[in-house]
């Protein structure tokens, strides 16, 4: 029930106990020369003032009533115009236009501030349209309902990366990449820094502004890289820090089953060795002869706790009906299965893999395959780190060392094929897909048409080589067992604005870069989704904790990303005023009136009514 009932029945039993003290008669004072009078009784009053009395008491409750609450009023407040963030910028304000600034706006001479834009239409009552002057609405007023013929007069687009998207976490020694857009730059250009100011990657921006670079992971843990965005005379335009949370994985476990031995096979081996994969590999040589590691039996068992599985073709085409059906069955329930071409395909091998849910077409001719070239020296030596010494190492080894590391990779051989409804497992110089990999249940299943991938070893680049492999195998390794994570909202939370997480559970707390902890509560209306809000004061790296979970995230500074914030806050308000939240009448809205008049009249009834109780009776005779 709202106070509205309350208020009047609280008034009318005020009105009827008064009217019970004048109409009940009362004993006179027991000292009749006593100064202070004595409430008069229905006895000793004429029945004109009583009657007084009763009509002054009646009236008063109900001025009373009525100023605290008054009647509803129509108002029509038309336009009100609104200044954010840079709207001197924004160009001419209308002329005579009734204007509230915002905190972040710089107001003019004959703007009212006020502190948010709920205050603002509170404070101009039927205000049927908006015209937002500047960069928008900030995190605190989208949520305020807002009339249906709000606009925005934007602000110049801001110069600088108005697009970033952070890397998600990665391996150690793994390539993560970046991808950003900045406007407002001719012939630019981005470099993208490593922890210690060094230059990893540089590329120009294309047409529509945007880049993608790429960077190496290092040790397990917390740090920011640094975009920066260059014009035509290499001058530094904006920079924005590129959060990367590396993160320990077990090593995969490999099964290598081949048709038979070769400098493929061996040279894949001395690489998962190197890296400290948990390998076990076997070729076959004829004659139920078997090479490497000690047989083993594909078993439901051994799928299962096997990550990839990496065969050849003639190995597939070797597999008998119950061998596929195994394979099939762990793929679907999470196996990663790698098929290696050494040469062209056969229809065994074509069927094998369709039935494994890989169709492939073409794969009988051979062609050349020219590897991305690779950055310069520079960024090159940048990007892999600080080189492990040898064991031996003289001025002679470690000339040829670096001298075979900055040879161009050689060109390769791969199998013609098209592979439909898969994505790209590599990609040449030219940028064509080389190869595809597929999802198939909870697993992925993943063919690779390279033949000589060792010649990059024998040619001084083992890191290349160690480059393809990594990257193939961490498409399709099956996917570890998830933990429970809470979801961010934003893939750049901003300090100072509040910042949404789903899939909380509770007890759930956050630690900020000071070292203070908060603890989140859970909003009930938000149902399964199970959302809280957080607000960051400082920017930096931010810790939730669920249980036993560590989950780390990163705050920007819009002060140190002023474009970037500036954008969003752009496409943001955009977004608020398409959406159906949005007052859809135009009408006059209904407001309380004034409450001066009713109080002016409720202060004379009391006054009145105050000096009829007051007044002395005529002596008693």
């Amino acid at each position: 029930m709202s106070t509205v009932p309350w208020v009047a029945i609280a008034l009318v039993l005020t009105v009827v106990v008064a009217s019970l003290r004048v109409l009940m008669p009362r004993r006179a004072a027991a000292n009749p020369a006593s100064a202070v009078p004595v409430a008069p009784g229905s006895a000793r009053l004429p029945l004109r003032r009583r009657a007084a009395l009763l009509t002054l008491q009646a009236l008063a409750a109900l001025l009373l009533y009525f100023t605290l609450l008054p009647p509803q009023r129509s108002v029509d407040g038309g336009q009100l115009t609104v200044l954010t963030g840079n709207a001197a910028l924004a160009g001419a304000i209308p002329a005579g236009a009734v204007l509230v600034a915002l905190p972040e706006a710089t107001s003019p001479a004959n703007a009212v501030r006020t502190p948010d834009l709920a205050t603002a239409l509170r404070q101009h009552p039927g205000t049927r349209s908006l015209q937002l002057i500047g960069d928008g609405l900030a995190a605190r007023d989208r949520d305020t309902v807002v009339p249906a013929g709000t606009t925005l007069q934007p602000a110049p687009a801001p110069r600088g990366w108005i697009e970033l998207q952070p890397p998600a976490a990665t391996a150690p020694g793994a390539l993560f990449g970046v991808t950003a857009r900045a406007s407002g730059i001719a012939s630019a250009r981005a470099e993208l820094l490593d922890p210690a100011g060094a230059v990893v990657d540089r590329a120009p921006l294309d047409a529509q502004g945007r880049v993608s670079l790429q960077g190496t992971a290092r040790a397990s843990g917390r740090s920011a890289f640094t975009l920066r965005l260059l014009d035509a005379q290499q001058h530094a335009v904006d920079t924005v820090p590129v959060p990367l949370q590396t993160v320990a994985a077990p090593a995969p476990r490999l099964l290598i089953v081949a048709g038979a031995p070769g400098p493929e096979l061996k040279y894949l081996r001395r690489w998962a060795t190197d890296t400290g994969l948990e390998m076990q590999a076997q070729a076959s040589a004829g004659g139920g002869v078997m090479l490497g590691d000690a047989p083993v039996a594909l078993s439901a068992a051994r799928l299962a706790s096997t990550d990839v599985l990496v065969l050849d073709e003639r190995s597939v085409a070797s597999f008998g009906a119950a061998q596929r059906a195994l394979v099939a069955q762990a793929l679907r329930e999470g196996l990663g299965v790698l098929v290696r071409s050494t040469g062209p395909l056969n229809d065994t091998t074509r069927q094998a893999l369709r039935s494994w849910g890989l169709p492939v077409s073409g794969g009988t001719r051979a062609a050349p395959l020219a590897l991305p070239a690779d950055p310069d020296a520079a960024l090159l030596h940048a990007r892999r780190g600080p080189q492990r010494p040898a064991s031996e190492s003289t001025a002679y080894v470690d000339e040829a060392d670096s001298a075979s590391h900055s040879a161009a990779p050689p060109a390769l051989e791969r199998v013609e094929m098209a592979l439909p409804g898969s994505d790209a497992l590599l990609h040449d110089a030219k940028g064509n897909a080389i190869g595809g990999w597929r999802s198939v249940g909870r697993g992925r299943i993943a063919l690779l048409p390279v033949t000589d991938s060792y010649r990059l070893v024998l040619a001084g680049r083992d890191d290349r080589h160690a480059e393809l492999w990594s990257g193939v195998l961490a498409r399709i390794a099956r996917a570890l067992p998830g933990t429970a994570a809470a979801r961010l909202r934003s893939a750049t939370p901003w300090a100072g604005e509040r910042v949404a997480l789903c899939d909380v559970a509770n007890n759930t707390s956050i630690r900020d870069p000071e070292g203070r902890t908060v603890a989140l509560q859970v909003d009930p209306a938000t149902g399964a989704q199970r959302c809280a809000g957080y607000w960051p004061q400082q920017p930096g790296w931010h810790q939730l904790q669920q249980g036993d979970t560590v989950q780390a995230f990163y705050v920007f500074d819009p002060a140190s990303a002023q474009p970037l914030h500036r954008q969003q806050m752009r496409d943001a308000t955009i977004d608020r005023l398409a959406g159906s939240s949005a007052r859809t009448s135009g009408a006059p809205e209904e407001v309380p009136g004034p409450r001066w008049p009713w109080l002016l009249g409720f202060i004379a009834a009391a006054s009145l009514l105050w000096w009829l109780e007051r007044r002395r009776l005529p002596a008693l005779r």
